[in-house]
């Protein structure tokens, strides 16, 4: 059995991951940027930027098979430990291809971000249980009401595992959603992000917040975040960054207070409250925990979701979630009593 300590190093059937995971959408031809800014989105995924990770060198896919089945273990039956993110330096070809395919190689649900380039890969683990249904359940109650406002799936897709091809890396979201312009449409960045990780990985969280909205030139309006917190008390905390307005001219200074914002080590949930917003980027933290739903409801513009305003005497408007509703969401993190 390998040790899961962070300077871990190495040298089955396979179960369908996702049927849209083989897809990879190109990255935004107007957004100009040096090279030194694009290593940056690919820096923050590395080694030093994830205390606790498993580092893999040049692993074969048996071994990755093996400790990626040892850490999904550990994450359910520890709660201690709460390290979701493998780290495989001097990825092959072979296996980058096995990792990026429309097929689990793993055996268990994973997250790939890859940087073809230099090598290397940062695999997050997903837990069973809450993980998966939290952005299960919000997404069910998205398609419902927008459903509630006439509004049918042709009109936009859920990418789920679809790979995102950014400036270096390529990138899977949790689940995202992307607004149709014509039913051909099939290589549009989303409009909206889902990511949910333990409370632990916060930090890398905003990380990818990042990565979405500056590897897709902006296009990505949305980031919501799912904390799930297990210890010293179970709770889930819900973070919504948001830009506004929803397409905003892409400036150096944007892109900067972006950066700050979600990747300054000091970030915290005052910093970036909603009462006292930044120009570009709203914030908002909702706590849910088993008897009690703080800082509800949660409202989703409109506009930033469908990229469009809505329409005129139609029942289209912003989209909101009440406290009801994120707690039914979130319900599967409380064990049952």
């Amino acid at each position: 059995m390998l040790s899961l300590s962070p300077s871990t190093v190495s040298s089955s059937s396979l179960d369908t991951k996702d049927a849209e995971s083989a897809k990879t959408i190109g990255s935004p031809e107007s957004l100009s940027v040096s090279p030194d800014e694009a290593a940056r989105d690919c820096d923050s995924h590395l080694l030093f930027e994830i205390p606790g990770a498993v580092v893999l060198t040049a692993p074969s896919i048996s071994v990755l098979r093996q400790t990626t089945n040892e850490v999904y273990n550990r994450i359910n039956s520890d709660t201690s430990y709460s390290n979701q993110f493998i780290i495989v330096l001097s990825i092959s070809q072979p296996v980058q291809e096995l990792l990026g395919g429309d097929r689990n190689p793993l055996e268990i649900p994973y997250r790939f971000t890859l940087d073809s380039q230099r090598q290397q890969a940062v695999i997050r683990i997903m837990p069973s249980g809450a993980h998966e249904r939290i952005t299960r359940l919000f997404t069910s109650q998205l398609i419902e009401k927008l459903l509630d406002m006439g509004i049918r799936p042709k009109a936009y897709t859920l990418n789920g595992a679809t790979r995102f091809h950014g400036k270096l890396c390529d990138k899977e979201a949790d689940e995202s959603l992307t607004p149709l312009r014509k039913p051909s449409d099939d290589n549009d960045w989303p409009s909206l992000v889902i990511e949910t990780g333990f409370s632990e990985s916060e930090a890398q969280l905003r990380t990818d917040a990042h990565w979405w909205f500056s590897n897709s030139g902006y296009q990505v309006n949305i980031v919501i975040l799912f904390h799930i917190q297990r210890t010293p008390e179970r709770r889930v905390i819900l973070k919504v960054y948001n830009l506004r307005p929803t397409t905003p001219r892409i400036t150096r200074g944007l892109q900067a207070e972006i950066e700050h914002s979600l990747l300054s080590d000091y970030t915290t949930p005052q910093a970036v409250s909603s009462t006292v917003p930044r120009p570009h980027l709203a914030a908002k933290e909702i706590i849910i925990t088993s008897g009690n739903v703080e800082n509800a409801p949660l409202e989703l513009e409109f506009e930033s979701v469908m990229r469009r305003l809505p329409a005129p005497n139609t029942n289209e408007r912003n989209i909101t979630f009440t406290a009801e509703d994120l707690a039914t969401c979130c319900r599967y993190a409380f064990p049952i009593a």
